[in-house]
C-alpha cells in the first residue's frame, strides 16, 4: 500500500508539534522545580497517549471516506497484461541517423521520426548512420550501420 506525499507532510508537522509541546511541558515543569522522576513520567505518559492515538489514526483512517483517495489500493502489474508502453517493433531492422552524440543515449531519426535510442555501448557522433537491433517498451537498442562502398 503506497502513502500519498501529503500524508507524509502531515506527519511531519504533526511530529514538529508534538516535539514543541513536549518541550515546553519539559521547560514548564523544570522553571517550578518538578523532579527528574515526576518529569520523566509525564512525558512518558505523554508519549503513551500520542503513541495509542496514532496507532488508532493508523488503523482507522485507510478505511475511512474522509482519507478515500490517499492510499491506493490497486495496482496494474504487466503479468496481467498491462503494459505502459508498447515496443517499437516496427523500427527493429530500420536504418536512421544520429540526432544527437549517442553516449550512449541519444536521440535519432529513424524512418522519418525522431525517436530515443540507447547503442550497445558504443559513442557515436551526430549524423552517424544506425539500425535499429533491438525494440524493448520504449528503449530501442542501435548499433552503428555498416558503410556502404559506393
Amino acid at each position: 500500500m503506497a502513502v500519498h506525499p501529503k500524508i507524509s507532510i502531515f506527519g511531519l508537522v504533526l511530529g514538529a508539534i508534538v516535539a514543541f509541546g513536549l518541550a515546553l511541558f519539559v521547560l514548564g515543569r523544570m522553571t517550578v522545580g518538578a523532579n527528574l522522576p515526576e518529569m520523566l513520567i509525564g512525558v512518558g505518559v505523554g508519549l503513551g497517549i500520542v503513541g495509542a492515538i496514532g496507532v488508532a489514526l493508523l488503523k482507522h483512517l485507510p478505511g475511512s471516506s474522509q482519507m478515500n483517495g490517499m492510499f491506493l489500493h490497486h495496482s496494474q502489474p504487466s503479468e496481467d497484461g498491462y503494459v505502459s508502453a508498447l515496443a517499437r517493433a516496427d523500427l527493429v531492422g530500420k536504418s536512421g541517423v544520429a540526432a544527437s552524440e549517442l553516449r550512449p543515449a541519444g536521440m535519432a531519426v529513424v524512418d522519418g521520426e525522431r525517436v530515443d535510442v540507447i547503442t550497445e555501448g558504443d559513442w557515436m557522433k551526430a549524423g552517424t548512420p544506425v539500425t535499429v537491433v533491438k525494440a524493448e517498451a520504449m528503449r530501442l537498442v542501435v548499433r552503428r550501420a555498416p558503410q556502404l562502398n559506393a
